[in-house]
């Protein structure tokens, strides 16, 4: 039993590199290349589509698809023949790139000629020297009884050889059972390549909104996709091991401002954004697309006051500016209502025919019909103080305690201001100066308004039980 078993599992052997040695190869390059369709999602990950064409024969082939990313996660490759007529039995991820580090590694333990140019008195001569690469980083070579470290010159090589790479490829072997042209299309993920939202929003009477997506590129491939789109939303992934592969590089910034505009649609429980014709997306470049343009959109600016009512004994006066907010509605009333991927925001107000930043800040996913609000910054003209004047304990575990705040607005024009007072445990505001409202049950808020180069002040007291 042990020996046919044996005899069976050599005769797989001999097969497999019978056939590995024995088959047939074609290069499939871009030359060969029908579309390619890329997706890309927020938290570095792209699925490459890639479908090129060939004219194979039938029997036993190995099939090299060039130009793919260098950060491929090969577990993730998948091959579909048309017709099925290749059958794919094996695959290698080919990463050995040809540069100068790959070359001379063929060549350590073994003759190298360098050559340089030396100034004689009747100009310059051609020196060669053949000498052995003892080892690299740093290069180390024995010429005759001398040893050198990093030497001078031109290294010339015999040959080159086999098995690099000019770019990186996926190998499949494998049976072709089809004669004659056939489509192969290969999907993969990719990590290297993210987007993000950048809006600009400028205020005026209304306010304009311009939305771009920012695409970046270390795959380490140059793609000319055809169907390219950008996922929103939170994926789930499997955690992964992966080395780096790839160095960080500075950026070059492409704006294709020629794309046409993107089209919305909703994927499973996530958000896509397609752009129809040709997109170049260059390795190591960052390119932008235009995502939303719109007019006449009514905003609101809202300050806003944080104060924290304790429980556990006296507080020191505190003196804070307002926060200033910007917040609009995403509604198709308000010329919106699309789906606002997450990004930055940068705010620019429209005064005196020039504009002027004003803030940014981060905006989460906006779904359509959804509320946008912005902290740009605190206010200059506004000033709050916030004092306690009371704090009583009613037992071991209940306190009642009193504060006062009071806003001043240096500003020609009168505000409102919203004090949100944070609490905690069980809590019941007992006395008040002004009406206000519990918005949850952390929260209690006033809409305090202030005259124009004047002052206003609420006070309030609240029982907490802890």
């Amino acid at each position: 039993m042990k020996s046919r078993f044996l005899i069976t599992f050599l005769t797989c052997l001999v097969s497999l590199y019978a056939s590995s040695v024995f088959a047939a190869h074609f290069e499939l390059d871009v030359g060969h290349r029908i579309s390619l369709g890329l997706t890309v999602y927020n938290n570095d990950l792209a699925v490459i589509d890639d479908r090129r064409s060939y004219d194979l024969p039938q029997g036993d082939l190995e099939l090299h698809f060039a130009d793919v990313a260098m950060t491929v996660l090969p577990p993730t490759v998948s091959l579909h023949s048309e017709k099925r007529g290749f059958q794919a039995i094996q695959q290698n991820y080919r990463f050995d790139l040809l540069n100068r580090q790959t070359l001379l590694e063929r060549f350590v333990g073994r003759k190298l000629k360098y050559s340089r140019f030396l100034l004689r008195e009747h100009g310059y001569e051609k020196v060669l020297r053949e000498g052995i690469l003892l080892s690299l980083n740093p290069e180390i070579v024995q010429f005759g009884d001398v040893i050198e470290v990093e030497p001078e010159g031109t290294i010339s090589l015999p040959y080159l050889p086999e098995g690099l790479q000019t770019s990186p490829a996926l190998v499949f072997r494998g049976a072709n059972e089809k004669n004659g042209t056939q489509e192969i299309s290969v999907r993969y993920h990719a990590s290297g390549m993210s987007w993000e939202a950048d809006y600009a929003l400028t205020l005026g009477s209304k306010a304009e909104l311009d939305g771009w997506v920012t695409l970046r590129n270390q795959s380490g491939t140059d793609f000319e996709v055809q169907n390219l789109r950008l996922v929103a939303g939170e994926l789930n992934r499997v955690p992964r091991h992966t080395p780096v592969m790839m160095q960080e590089r500075a950026y070059a910034m492409d704006a294709s401002a020629s794309v046409p505009m993107m089209k919305q649609s909703p994927v499973g429980d996530y958000h896509a954004y397609d752009f129809p014709g040709q997109v170049t997306l260059k390795k190591n470049d960052t390119t932008q697309l235009r995502l939303i343009q719109a007019e006449g959109i009514t905003f609101d600016r809202v300050y806003k006051v944080t104060g924290i009512a304790t429980n556990y004994g006296n507080q020191s006066r505190q003196e804070v500016s307002p926060e200033v907010w910007i917040s609009f509605g995403n509604a198709k009333g308000n010329k919106l209502d699309e789906p606002l991927p997450a990004g930055n925001i940068r705010v620019y107000e429209n005064r005196d025919g020039g504009e002027t930043f004003i803030g940014e800040n981060r905006v989460a996913h906006t779904r359509a019909g959804g509320e946008v609000d912005v902290m740009i910054g605190r206010a200059f003209d506004l000033s709050a103080t916030r004092k306690q004047t009371t704090f009583r304990r009613l037992g071991d575990r209940s306190v009642q305690v009193a504060y006062e705040i009071e806003v001043a607005n240096s500003k020609k024009t009168s505000e409102t201001v919203i004090l949100e007072e944070k609490m905690s445990g069980d809590w019941e505001v007992v006395n008040q100066s002004q009406k206000g409202s519990r918005t949850d049950s952390t929260t209690y808020e006033f809409k305090l308004k202030v005259p124009a180069g004047g002052r206003a002040s609420v006070s309030y007291e609240v029982r907490i039980n802890y």
